[in-house]
């Protein structure tokens, strides 16, 4: 054969290869198969043809499934699904004694305080009941020419509140950009830095970012994998310690997260259906309090996010999950299917 025709065949060859889809691995346990007959069911009028879903307990698979050329690798925007991973970041400096969760904006960003702004505390921007709007009008918090730095300033100085701090729980993410430029100035480290090196890195989650700009939103702009979202949840469920056996989050600081921050305030705005929540107490730092359990114990907690991917831990049952899709405008459309789920899994 001569050099000309085995080059032409490797070329071949090779581009049959970079053409071949491998297939999502499939995982059906004992119990689980209505979970799969409700995915298959549902994959194309609710998913949009495709999702990937993958459920451990006790950080083993028991259930696992692609549809749609999606698998545990495919990496996709995950809109509010960024917050529960955000607040760890922010949790990592209250272990670390950087910040605490009653610190105050104007002990670090002077610029709130001149402007009557300073007295909103650290818990307030990350559990939405700061008393900003959800978001602003500008569009600062999502300004990817800016910085995290400028965009905290501009609103310091351009963003009226809507609300007494702390009297009302209004859903957006204007305020945890305001948590974010807080994390950079008490670390003397940029927020994209910060979480590498605090829950990425640790927790082998090789394929999330917050994308390229120095403006990163905070509270829905982290692109990743359900298999890098899962190892996440594994190491909250885990009480912070992630597969690699590396301790990332003290377990004081999980249970800061996890405590609710909303009893004493009114619902302003929120995009998830209140109804099918047990607790007044609703939401902790960067999550959703599900399920509670007598003295306001949590069960069940979550951060699904726009686009329709759905996370979830639930204690009990030593469980964690995500449903990863990418819907446009998809919350609303897959929720009720997701839930419906995360009530069968065992």
């Amino acid at each position: 054969m001569s050099i000309c025709r085995i080059m032409l065949f490797s070329l071949i060859f090779s581009l049959l290869l970079s053409c071949t889809k491998k297939e999502s691995s499939v995982v059906v346990s004992r119990g689980y198969g209505e979970i799969d007959q409700v995915l298959k069911d549902s994959v194309s009028t609710v998913f949009n043809g495709k999702c990937y879903t993958i459920i451990h307990v006790d950080g083993r698979v028991v259930y696992e499934r692609g549809f749609g050329g999606y698998d545990g690798n495919t990496r996709l925007l995950i809109a509010s699904c960024s917050k529960w991973i955000s607040a760890a970041v922010l949790m990592s400096l209250v272990d670390e004694g950087k910040i605490k969760l009653t610190d105050t904006i104007g002990k670090f960003l002077p610029v709130y305080t001149a402007y009557g702004k300073g007295n909103i505390t650290i818990a307030q921007l990350f559990s939405h009941t700061s008393g900003f709007p959800g978001n602003s009008t500008q569009g600062y918090e999502s300004n990817v020419l800016s910085t995290l730095s400028q965009c905290a300033e501009q609103v310091a100085r351009n963003v009226d509140l809507a609300y007494q701090p702390g009297s009302t729980f209004y859903y957006g993410g204007l305020s945890m950009q305001i948590a974010g430029r807080i994390c950079e100035v008490a670390s003397g480290k940029s927020w994209k830095v910060l979480a590498a090196e605090k829950i990425f890195n640790p927790c082998g989650m090789t394929n999330t970012d917050y994308g390229m700009t120095a403006n990163p939103q905070i509270a829905g702009g982290v692109r990743s994998t359900a298999n890098d979202y899962i190892r996440f949840l594994d190491m909250l469920m885990n009480n912070g310690i992630a597969y690699t056996g590396k301790r990332v989050l003290s377990e004081n600081a999980i249970a800061l997260m996890e405590k609710g921050y909303t009893a004493d305030a009114k619902v302003g705005y929120s995009p998830y259906p209140l109804a099918l929540l047990n607790s007044r107490n609703f939401y902790g730092i960067g999550n959703w309090r599900d399920v509670t359990a007598e003295n306001d114990n949590l069960v069940e907690n979550t951060s699904p996010g726009l686009f329709g991917s759905h996370p979830w831990i639930n204690r009990s049952k030593r469980l964690t999950g995500i449903i990863f899709t990418f819907v446009d405008k998809g919350f609303v459309k897959t929720t009720p299917t997701c839930l419906k789920i995360r009530a069968l899994a065992r």
